[in-house]
């Protein structure tokens, strides 16, 4: 038999490591183990990731309960903010319409003193000097009091008639 021979070829391929396109490519591929251990992450680290979310979510909730009680809280301040508000107004309302009885008394009780005023300018009182004007209006009055409630001063015939001048002059004031 015969042999053949085999002639083997050999083909010689070239080394990449000199080519730039090849560098450039080799540092885009991404190989597994390569990435795992460039960011160092491992079991551990997973763990300790998983503590660290589980806290941050608890933070989290709590900020969240908190921020809903300050929110209650703020419409709770709210509701009693515009309570007080609609009192105050209230009270300004019941302030203002008391302010305007009083000078409507003020009026009346000052158009009294005048008419009892001139009503009793003739009338002089033993105890007073001067007749009855406005400077001495309260003075006068005081003693017209003191006269009436004391019993004893109806015992005498010129206070009796003093009195009665004074009735006489008092009846013809309209209230």
């Amino acid at each position: 038999m015969r042999q053949r021979a085999v002639k083997t070829l050999s083909v010689s391929v070239p080394s990449l490591s000199g080519c730039p396109r090849a560098l450039y490519a080799k540092k885009k591929a991404k190989f597994p183990s390569e990435d795992y251990m460039s960011t160092k992450f491992r079991a551990t680290d997973v763990l300790d990731n998983d503590e660290e979310i589980k806290q941050l979510n608890r933070e989290i909730n709590n900020l969240n309960e908190s921020n809903n009680e300050m929110e209650a809280d703020m419409v709770n301040l709210q509701t009693q903010i515009s309570s007080m508000e609609k009192n105050l107004k209230s009270i300004e309302h019941e302030n203002k319409m008391i302010e305007e009885q009083n000078e409507a008394l003020f009026m009346e009780l000052s158009g009294l003193s005048r008419a009892l005023i001139r009503s009793l300018a003739n009338i002089h009182l033993p105890h007073m000097q001067e007749p009855i004007t406005e400077q001495n209006f309260d003075n006068y009055v005081s003693t017209l009091t003191d006269m009436y409630t004391n019993k004893e001063c109806f015992q005498s015939p010129e206070n009796k008639a003093l009195l009665e001048s004074i009735n006489k002059a008092v009846k013809g004031i309209k209230v």
